[in-house]
Order: C-alpha cells, then sequence, then structure tokens
C-alpha cells in the first residue's frame, strides 16, 4: 500500500467506514456507520457528551476522539462513527417503530461538575412520577470542556426534540450556569425560536450563580487543569469573561440552596453559609420567583426528598410551597429565607 492509499485509508476509518476509492473519487458518504457489534456500556460518564435524544435512545459524541455512537434505552451501543451515520441509524429505527415519540411536554435534568447524568436521576424519577411529564436526563463531559462547549451540546439536543412541545429545567451546580448560557448565546436562541418550542419553568440546585469562593482555592491546585478542566478555570480565574454570557432566564425559575442556617455554614473556607461547595449568597439570582435555603449539602440534595418535592411543585405551580409562601428575589434581596430540614 502506498503512502496516499494509506493515507485514504486512515481518513476513511475516521470519517465512519467510506472507502477509499469513494473519498478519491469525491463520492458522498454513505450512510452505514462502523462495523459494530452491539456491545453494552456505562451509559456515557466523563467523556462522553449527548447530542440527540428520541424516546430513550441517544447519540452521543465522544470528548477526545469526536467521535459518535449511538445507544437505545438499555445503553447498548447499536451503531458508531459519524453523526450522519448514527443520525441514519436512529432514523430506521423510529421508521421501524413509529409509536417511539417524545411527550409533548418534557423535562430536561443536567449535572454538575465532576458529575454525571445518573446523579440526576432520582430527582428525575421523582418528577416524573408526580408530573407524568418525560424526563431527559442528560449527560455531558463537565471536565473536557468549556461551558459554552457544554452549551452547545445541550443546543443540539433540544432543537432537535421532536414532538416535544414545552420544556422544563432542573439543573444542579454547574449545569445551571451551562443552561444559562445557552440563554444568552444569540445563535442557541435563534434555533431555539424556530424550533417553535416553548419553555416552561426551571429549578436551580445549588446554581454558583455568582463568582464560587471556593473555586479560588481549589482549582489553582489543578495547575495543568486536569481535574476540573476548562470549565473550573472560568469558574476561577476566567469568571469575568464568563458571567456576562450567562443569562438571566426570562421565564419562571426557583433556586434551592443548601446550608446550615448559621453564618459559619459548612466550609470554613466559603464565607457565610454554604453546602459544603457553594456559598447561600453565591446561589442567588435577581428574577427568582422564590427561593429556600434546605439542611442539605450539595452533592447530595438532588436526593433528598424535600429538594424533590420542591421542585416537582415549582414545575408545576411555580412555587416551592405555596403562592403565599413564595420568597422571590427581587433586586438588591438580602432577606434569607427560613431554613429547613430534610426532616421536615
Amino acid at each position: 500500500m502506498n503512502r496516499r492509499n494509506f493515507q485514504l485509508g486512515l481518513a476513511a476509518l475516521l470519517a465512519g467506514g467510506v472507502a477509499p476509492r469513494a473519498l478519491a473519487e469525491g463520492r458522498p458518504k454513505r450512510r452505514r456507520g462502523l462495523p459494530n457489534v452491539r456491545a453494552s456500556t456505562s451509559g456515557g460518564q466523563q467523556f462522553w457528551g449527548d447530542v440527540r435524544y428520541h424516546a430513550g435512545y441517544r447519540i452521543q459524541q465522544h470528548a477526545l476522539t469526536g467521535h459518535y455512537r449511538l445507544l437505545n434505552p438499555q445503553y447498548h451501543r447499536i451503531a458508531w462513527g459519524t453523526l450522519n451515520s448514527c443520525e441514519a441509524a436512529l432514523a430506521d429505527i423510529r421508521a421501524e417503530q413509529p409509536e417511539l415519540k417524545n411527550s409533548a411536554t418534557a423535562v430536561v435534568f443536567l449535572h454538575g461538575l465532576f458529575r454525571t447524568r445518573w446523579s440526576m436521576s432520582r430527582i428525575a424519577r421523582h418528577v416524573a412520577q408526580q408530573t407524568n411529564w418525560q424526563p431527559i436526563v442528560l449527560g455531558y463531559p463537565s471536565t473536557r470542556g468549556s461551558v459554552g462547549d457544554h452549551a452547545q451540546m445541550l443546543s443540539q439536543v433540544i432543537n432537535h426534540l421532536d414532538d416535544v412541545k414545552q420544556i422544563h429545567f432542573v439543573a444542579h451546580s454547574l449545569g445551571n450556569l451551562v443552561i444559562r448560557y445557552w440563554l444568552g448565546n444569540e445563535a442557541h436562541q435563534r434555533a431555539w425560536t424556530k424550533s417553535q418550542r416553548e419553555t416552561g419553568r426551571m429549578v436551580m440546585l445549588g446554581p454558583p450563580n455568582h463568582r464560587p469562593s471556593l473555586a479560588q482555592t481549589l482549582v489553582p491546585i489543578d495547575a495543568h487543569h486536569i481535574i476540573a478542566g476548562e470549565a473550573g478555570i472560568e469558574l476561577q480565574s476566567d469568571w469575568e469573561k464568563l458571567e456576562p454570557k450567562l443569562a438571566t432566564p426570562s421565564f419562571d425559575f426557583g433556586i434551592l440552596a443548601g446550608g446550615m442556617g448559621d453564618d459559619s455554614g459548612h466550609n470554613p473556607l466559603i464565607p457565610g453559609d454554604d453546602d459544603m461547595i457553594v456559598g447561600v449568597d453565591e446561589t442567588r439570582l435577581t428574577g427568582a420567583r422564590d427561593f429556600r435555603v434546605l439542611k442539605v449539602i450539595h452533592a447530595t440534595m438532588m436526593d433528598e426528598d424535600i429538594t424533590q418535592e420542591m421542585t416537582a411543585r415549582f414545575l408545576q405551580h411555580g412555587y416551592f410551597e405555596s403562592p403565599t409562601a413564595r420568597k422571590p428575589l427581587e433586586a438588591k434581596e438580602q432577606q434569607v429565607s427560613q431554613i429547613q430540614s430534610p426532616t421536615e
């Protein structure tokens, strides 16, 4: 094999199985992906991000290689290669099973830094049980890209959600910034407007809506940016560049923060009350329709009964407890809401 044929063969492999002669002659790529042996997967952890979703099937992109794969609802890989080839495989499945449809109303769940979509599975199940809305629990490679990169993946998913007319959001920690970035990006919003879908409500869980003080201590330790990645840098030294790109939702949103209910909190590295990772004051965002501080910690707040109950209630009604008990955050809002325990 000469050098040119070797290069064409390598290009064919990366392109998803296109024959070298087809590349050389400029013929269209075939729709079929790379040869696949259906195999069980873990569903995607830190190196995979969802870019398409339909009734439990998801197309994911690898953060390092850039290639794609199609998983079925049981997380078996049934196709891989280029995005086009995976989309073609999904289209074949939909043609064979026309009953596979998304619901008219869906709730998108997004996890935080270092976490995976599995961390949002319990709260997603609870919300689905209370509302009968379709839960769409997405994953993104939180330590392998910028907030803008993650927002681009989110945009790809929600702009291709066939059958969905209205979308609610529930996000934990960094996931809230991904959604706010998506809301503040003109190109993403033009695509959203073109999709003719409606936004419902949003619940923010432990959101770092202001520069997180803990990042100033921990991120510099990761000198080579291996652990937290580009998003960690944005939370620390590049916050001034990131913050102007984060829009405040124009639709109803509520905030659930974690804390001890005192001035010291869990973590001495964070000023004031905190959930061990994010300070209560760092979660506040003017315009929130309701706000609560719960006796929960950051890492597991989405698994607490009270968090799940309040989240489902807000998505349905626009308040965490009742219309009269709402505690909106208005401009220069300084009032700290009543602390509630998961046992109450």
